[in-house]
């Protein structure tokens, strides 16, 4: 093999690795759990609005935290190829709890409560399976 050859054959594998590492690196370094905290936050925010007496706020912060965060963040996504529709069902009818509460200007502590537990343990196996953040599997 020329000199040349292996020359633009080691520099072809060292910019695959240095492109692929930080992709694979995402689901590794906890990734989804991180997507989660930011999802709960803004469960807690409409939670303490509606504590506060701000059924306003707290409605409008039970919404954001599925559709400003949970979809647009991609864990919906990442959840229906790791974990299965089904999944993604019973997670999204958590997040229709939490609104239905706020929407009643009821009490959130309990759906809260149930959906911080599912999206921790999502996020946990989401990382674990090593789940991209654009939501796709490893190798597809």
């Amino acid at each position: 093999m020329s000199v040349l050859r292996r020359a633009v054959l080691c520099l072809g594998l060292g910019i695959g690795l240095m492109v692929a590492a930080p992709l694979a690196g995402h689901a590794a370094d906890g990734h989804w759990v991180r997507v989660a905290e930011k999802v709960i936050a803004e469960i807690d925010r409409a939670e303490a609005a509606m504590k506060a007496g701000n059924a306003e706020a707290a409605e409008e912060s039970a919404i954001a935290s599925y559709f400003d965060l949970f979809e647009a963040l991609n864990m919906e996504i990442a959840e229906r190829q790791a974990l299965g529709a089904r999944r993604v069902a019973e997670v999204e009818s958590l997040f229709h709890d939490l609104q239905k509460q706020a929407a009643k200007r009821a009490d959130l502590r309990a759906a809260a409560t149930a959906l911080r537990q599912a999206l921790r343990a999502d996020a946990k196996q989401l990382d674990a399976d090593h789940v991209a953040p654009d939501g796709s599997l490893k190798g597809q």
